[in-house]
């Protein structure tokens, strides 16, 4: 008996142990501001993880063009048929080794142009970058937006509950009809509905950053920040003049461009010969020899014609590119410009209806109350007010996003930030 008492206590006190040990306490809840975000998709989102050893690729390339060509050995054994004394001549009768050389100036620029394409991929990262800012500051956004469209929901379910009961109320005691009791309770329910879809969409939203942020989708956490609005003050031709100093893909443009310059040049070297210089050791007769040997391959038959041909018109392709490119970067500059200034009027517009929404749900509720509107009109009332609400926090997200669009289209901050650099 005593063993059990004992033994029950020992229980007992391992359990409050383990119940109060600070191991097994609550996981804290992250909570995560932009510039966190941002920062961890810089280097763990896996476009940015590839963007990066594309380059490591290309510097790869280039260690390979800045090195001469592999030399060449030959060894040279003698015959293996009996002589008239019945032997066998197995020794070396000579070793050659050369070293093979493109025509002058031709390593130099297949070099430059293993090294602009080093920078090409960089600028790749840079365009990569952008589009990962954009999608992280829009899913930010989205998920604060859901977070109100939640809130709203939440309050919107409450105020229709509210009102079910008063219908219910007026119903019993007969100063309703019944038409208007099972419409208030068909409301209810696409009420309930509309919030569980807004908590659907709340999680889907914050599985999808933790994806773009590349780690586990189910990493709980909450955004610390809140939808603000953006201030917008500058000119299309000062946003032009940013954008052609910046944009990735026209410094990319120029950098395909002057390698197609330096391979037009470089076909045309290749007209000259190529040539080796090598060294020849010789055993004949049992003594040794030595030969320096110097050869040269000529293009003698078509001058390299073919691929001389081939570079130029490449090179006259990338020209056109890289003013469609450029005039391409003008037109996506002037069309999130132009955005940026309709969302502005936009949630101007929105912010007025916003003031009338809060005072048309308060007489709604004291007039419905009065007896003073019927159903159908409350209930139109209760669906403006909220929707003004929506409207409203929707045209923020709007304006935050073409702002963040706006700032990818240059390549810069427009927010006094250094995200994109």
């Amino acid at each position: 008996m005593t063993f059990q008492i004992l033994r029950k206590l020992l229980l007992f006190v391992i359990s409050m142990f383990v119940l109060t040990a600070p191991g097994v306490a609550e996981p804290v809840v992250e909570k995560l501001n932009l510039k966190a975000a941002l920062d961890r998709a810089f280097e763990h989102n896996p476009s940015m993880v590839e963007a990066r050893k594309l380059i490591d690729a290309s510097k790869g390339d280039l260690i390979t063009a800045r090195t001469f060509k592999n030399p060449e050995a030959e060894l040279e054994f003698g015959g293996f048929k009996k002589n008239e004394e019945g032997e066998r001549n197995t020794n070396l009768d000579s070793i050659e080794i050369r070293q093979p050389f493109d025509p002058l100036g031709v390593q130099f620029l297949e070099s430059k142009m293993a090294s602009n394409q080093v920078k090409i991929q960089k600028e790749a990262l840079k365009f990569v970058w952008s589009a990962v800012y954009v999608e992280i500051r829009a899913n930010y956004s989205q998920i604060i937006l859901r977070e109100k469209e939640l809130e709203l929901a939440s309050d919107n379910l409450n105020t229709l509950r509210q009102f079910f009961s008063r219908v219910q109320l007026r119903y019993q005691s007969g100063q309703a009809l019944k038409n208007d009791f099972q419409r208030a309770k068909i409301e209810l329910v696409k009420v309930e509905n509309d919030y569980l879809l807004a908590e659907k969409e709340f999680r889907t939203d914050k599985a999808r950053l933790n994806i773009i942020l590349g780690r586990p989708m189910e990493t709980d956490f909450d955004i610390e920040e809140d939808i603000k609005e953006e201030e917008f003050n500058v000119t299309f031709e000062e946003l032009k003049s940013i954008a052609f100093a910046n944009r990735p893909d026209i410094k990319m443009a120029d950098l395909e461009l002057d390698s197609k310059r330096k391979n037009f040049a470089k076909e045309q070297l290749n007209r000259l010969p190529s040539y080796f210089v090598g060294f020849k050791r010789i055993d004949e007769a049992q003594k040794d020899d030595y030969a320096v040997l110097v050869g040269a391959s000529i293009p003698l038959w078509n001058l390299n014609q073919g691929e001389v041909k081939k570079a130029k018109a490449q090179k006259e392709a990338q020209m056109v590119r890289t003013e469609a490119v450029e005039n391409e970067a003008a037109f996506n500059v002037y069309d999130a410009y132009l955005t940026v200034e309709l969302n502005q009027k936009q949630l101007e517009l929105f912010k007025k209806s916003l003031e009338e929404a809060n005072e048309l749900l308060r007489l709604a509720n004291l007039r419905y109350g009065e007896g003073k509107i019927d159903f159908l009109n409350y209930l139109d009332q209760v669906k403006t007010a909220t929707q003004a609400k929506v409207n409203y926090y929707k045209a923020l997200f709007n304006l935050g996003f073409s702002v963040s669009e706006l700032e990818a289209s240059i390549y810069a901050s427009l927010r006094q930030e250094d995200f994109l650099k």
